[in-house]
């Protein structure tokens, strides 16, 4: 109860404040999304029954202002802890939250200064979200569709932010960001786990048609303290460019990447004890055409593939690998982890086509369908049966925008395995389809 008679105390202080406009230029913004979905036949068997059914939540405030001329303030606080039906402690026959557990799950993902015109360029200093949702190399921030089962039983629908520095500088056409970041935490008295994440990206729009794209990344494990080293740092390096454009009526984007630097086995435990070289190489590939037909229709396509490991006992570290990849296709498989592998291109080579329709007589109407293909790049080999193929997957949404502010999603999607995959990896060595049907609300203010 002090917490709330605290936070309305504030809030009131807080109007004060904004009237006397010390808290200058104050604006503020958010989202309430839940998704509720029934997934079945996750473990491949239709005999087992199995489904999951739930309701997922998450709220999300963001707030800005000036404290003073040349400095900006934002602060995005989170709770995304719920899903429907949840139970308490206290009082053990109500799934009600009170005031205090309330607070208690609100956590500030975002927490940074704007320095503006510092050096001629703006410096984000703090708590911050970081890249494009998506992204095949590094995004730190909410994701969205499709939502990330995975951490809803423990964080409800996740969002990850990095602390640090980030900056950008314009000159005509070229564009250079910068980042230096910790993602990790490091605990007194104990060895230095911190990951440090640095970053140089370079964009250069050479007309209206084609723009270029460079970045170069280094996620660093630190393995030692001032007391007692205990190996040496994991650093694990990606290069990559880019072009995004429109040729003949097609956009496309294209992206190359090569994994550089040392694996120690602490970001990822490959090869044998000692260093390993990162060799890894990645790309992806997409286009799309958009043409009228009873409204607007988008055709599109894409692919894939990071490279695998063919011998982990060696020195090499031959399979690709981004930062923080959002990389995450298909519902079941990006969304639901159905094999254990959804995000990025690590081992996997994988293609979609679809198509996208919003008939000029429902505006607000938008469908999509699309037919994802996954494999292993490195076939799988082992004691039970081999396998060269996850599976294929068909996702169908229809997609109601009621207003700017109001969007409700209907969604389909079914995983059909490729049977030597399912029988090697299933309990109950059955190949039947996955499936889950849901439906995703989303309300801005």
């Amino acid at each position: 109860m002090k917490k709330l008679i605290a936070i309305l105390a504030l809030l009131a202080f807080a109007g004060n404040i904004a009237s006397a406009e010390l808290l200058k230029n104050f604006k503020y913004d958010g989202k309430v999304e839940v998704n509720a979905f029934q997934v079945r036949n996750m473990d491949f068997s239709d005999a087992a029954k199995d489904k999951v059914n739930d309701v997922d939540t998450r709220v999300q405030i963001n707030m800005g202002f000036e404290l003073n001329d040349d400095v900006d303030a934002v602060v995005s606080a989170v709770k995304a802890n719920r899903q429907y039906g949840n139970t308490t402690a206290t009082p053990s026959t109500s799934n009600a939250e009170d005031a205090n557990t309330v607070l208690d799950n609100f956590f500030f993902e975002q927490a940074y200064l704007n320095l503006k015109g510092v050096f001629g360029m703006d410096h984000k200093l703090g708590r911050q979200y970081y890249g494009e949702e998506g992204d095949l190399i590094i995004y730190y921030g909410p994701q969205g569709m499709p939502y990330n089962y995975g951490t809803f039983a423990a964080n409800g629908l996740s969002v990850m932010g990095l602390d640090g520095w980030s900056s950008g500088y314009s000159w005509d056409k070229l564009h250079m960001g910068f980042l230096l970041a910790k993602d990790g935490n490091d605990i007194a008295g104990t060895i230095d786990d911190d990951k440090d994440i640095a970053g140089i990206t370079a964009k250069y729009d050479m007309s209206d048609d084609m723009k270029l794209g460079a970045y170069v990344y280094q996620y660093n494990t630190q393995a030692g303290d001032a007391a007692a080293v205990t190996g040496p740092n994991d650093r694990l390096q990606v290069l990559g460019v880019k072009a995004d454009g429109m040729f003949s009526g097609f956009k496309y984007h294209a992206e190359l990447a090569k994994n550089m630097g040392k694996n120690n086995g602490t970001i990822y435990a490959l090869g044998t004890t000692g260093m390993n070289d990162y060799s890894g190489m990645g790309y992806l590939v997409n286009a799309s055409y958009e043409m009228d037909l009873a409204g607007k229709l988008t055709l599109m396509g894409e692919y894939a593939s990071g490279s695998g490991d063919k011998n982990t006992t060696d020195d090499d570290a031959e399979a690709f690998y981004g930062i923080q990849s959002d990389y995450r296709p298909g519902i079941l498989w990006g969304g639901f982890d159905i094999t254990g592998t959804a995000n990025g291109i690590t081992d996997l080579t994988t293609w979609n086509v679809g198509a996208k329709w919003n008939p000029s007589s429902m505006e607000k109407l938008t469908l999509k369908a699309k037919l994802y293909s996954f494999a292993p790049t490195e076939d799988k080999t082992g004691t039970a049966k081999a396998y060269d193929a996850y599976g294929m997957e068909f996702d169908l949404c229809a997609n109601w925008q009621h207003s700017e502010n109001v969007g409700v999603k209907a969604y389909y999607a079914m995983f059909m395995p490729e049977k030597d995959y399912a029988q090697r990896n299933s309990l109950t060595a059955k190949d039947d389809v996955a499936s889950v049907i849901g439906a995703a609300f989303n309300v801005k203010f």
